[in-house]
């Protein structure tokens, strides 16, 4: 397969989808490229250790720049060098957002991409037990499952969303998303089961049209004008070109893709001249648009005595022994692992505010209520405030021309001043779960305090907040008219052809969910546009 139809850069989330539906047509051929190696971390595939990969070869180990909005603390954001990409050592939460969430990249320049589009898609994606339904998918490659737990606590959790007048249970993929939830995830027989996983199956990877390559860091697309003609990579030491017939498809995330096109000439003219890089085509919105889900959390600590949360150490090697066992013990189950959703205008299509719920308090010496306990160990829960739709944008540049220096992150958190004040307002509302009766058990102390100042909940956040890992937008996806656009509504990139790009990076505003979802849906979508069917 010297010369194949496509190449596909990278095989976290979005890639394998492509490479499966396109190989589907025995005549097309396929190279998928990935810069790390097959997945055969055991953490990897367990619910409550999969952290254990954050930091290592199978992290790209990404930092953002000092954050003024957060005290100037940098945040670190892991992302997966490995098959099977960031879905190898996330949470692996299926939280797919609204249909309005997705009428609202339609209205801003994505034609085809609305609310009715994404369902029909996601119900063709999606195996689950609450399927088929008019809102769910039953019989497709990704296999969900609601997360389980040894303690009762997250129903009671989920309870205290209910009596704080928040809305009832319900699936947050139904009718409405006003409801609580234990959220389903990737996770089959409490084993993980990545895009990558559900997609390139043993009689997938048979193909004789499809050619898997790992350890292949690719450092630049190749054109010959304005056409991409192919992709330079390094595997072992050495350099290589690799020709393409038909397209070159960028899958390689938020953070790679733009760095990548950024490398082959493909953005702001200025800053690819800063670095010595020819232009092929001065995108001035390739880098921008950079934004991120900002949390913070309200914990609360039980009274002395009062068990229900997470207990064990998931690392340990005992830990580890139960898990491969019988799929239980600490390693098997995530603390925080329901979720609910509030708007500031009632029943509006669009939540503002997700609370995700979180069994295990973990008091410690940096922990904001670890002085109310005197460094003793307690039972509790926290109530993490989501903001869904941040003001702040931020940018991504390069470090340098070379391909193994890393880029530059600049989420810019709370650089909007309305992002402090609807952050304090969503922890507001955690706060007030926090005083519901079934919860009242379970809750000696909280912090911020109840009758808090917004003085106070502003110097939490600058202690707490931290990230929920969705940083989107980079090669954002619009009106192919508009300058801040990178790709079309068909994924092609502006000013060039025979390059696409098909990732969470070409998502043009966040949805009210996580990433895993709508990142699988671009996809499939993407497989449909380039057979010409989308």
């Amino acid at each position: 397969m010297s010369r194949p139809h496509y190449v596909i850069v990278g095989a976290g989330t979005a890639g394998p989808v492509i490479a499966a539906r396109l190989t589907e047509d025995p005549s097309v051929e396929v190279v998928l490229l990935e810069a790390g190696k097959e997945n055969t971390n055991e953490a990897s595939y367990t619910q409550g250790a999969f952290f254990a990969l954050h930091g290592s070869e199978a992290d790209w180990q990404y930092e953002t720049t000092k954050q003024p909005g957060i005290g100037g603390r940098s945040i670190t954001h892991p992302r997966g060098k490995v098959v099977g990409g960031s879905c190898a050592l996330n949470v692996g939460a299926w939280l797919r957002g609204t249909l309005g969430d997705y009428d609202v990249w339609a209205e801003e320049g994505a034609e085809g991409w609305d609310g009715a589009q994404a369902l029909r898609t996601y119900q063709r994606i999606e195996d689950t037990d609450r399927g088929p339904s008019q809102w769910r998918g039953s019989g497709g490659p990704m296999t969900l499952t609601d997360v389980t737990s040894p303690t009762s606590l997250p129903d009671v959790l989920l309870e205290g969303f209910t009596e704080a007048g928040y809305g009832p249970r319900g699936d947050v993929a139904g009718a409405s998303p006003y409801v609580a939830d234990r959220y389903q995830t990737i996770f089959k027989a409490r084993t993980r089961r990545t895009p990558a996983d559900a997609y390139l199956t043993e009689a997938v990877r048979a193909r004789p049209n499809l050619r898997i390559v790992t350890e292949a860091l690719v450092s630049k697309v190749v054109f010959d004008g304005t056409r991409a003609t192919g992709v330079v990579y390094e595997q072992g030491g050495s350099e290589h070109t690799l020709d393409v017939e038909r397209e070159v498809v960028l899958c390689a995330g938020v953070i790679n893709t733009p760095q990548l096109l950024m490398l082959s000439g493909v953005g702001p003219a200025a800053h690819l001249r800063e670095h010595g890089i020819g232009v092929v085509a001065d995108l001035p919105g390739v880098g921008e648009n950079l934004h991120d889900h900002p949390v913070a959390p309200v914990v609360a600590v039980a009274p002395a005595g009062v068990g229900g949360s997470s207990q064990g150490n998931p690392l340990s090697e005992e830990s580890f022994a139960q898990w491969r066992l019988d799929r239980s013990g600490p390693a098997a189950y995530f603390s925080q692992n329901g979720v609910g959703f509030v708007a500031r205008t009632p029943g509006s299509p669009v939540p503002d505010y997700e609370l995700l719920f979180d069994y295990n308090p973990d008091i410690s010496d940096d922990n904001p209520v670890a002085g109310a306990t005197g460094g003793e160990q307690r039972s509790g829960y926290k109530v993490w405030a989501v903001l869904l739709h941040p003001k702040s944008r931020g940018t991504l540049r390069l470090a340098s021309a070379s391909p193994h220096d890393k880029p530059v992150i600049d989420p810019q958190y709370l650089s909007h001043p309305d992002d402090l004040r609807d952050l304090i307002e969503a922890m507001r509302h955690a706060q007030k779960v926090t005083q519901s009766p079934s919860l009242a058990p379970y809750t000696e102390t909280v912090s911020p305090a109840v009758g808090a100042s917004d003085a106070e909940f502003q110097e939490a956040i600058l202690k707490t907040m931290y990230t929920t890992f969705h940083l989107v937008g980079t090669a954002r996806m619009g009106d192919p008219s508009d300058e801040r656009t990178v790709v079309d509504p068909q994924l092609r990139v502006r000013g060039v052809t025979g390059l696409r790009v098909a990732d969470a990076s070409v998502i043009p505003t966040l949805i009210s969910g996580h990433t895993i979802a709508p990142s699988v849906m671009i996809g499939e979508r993407a497989a449909e546009l380039i057979r010409g069917e989308g």
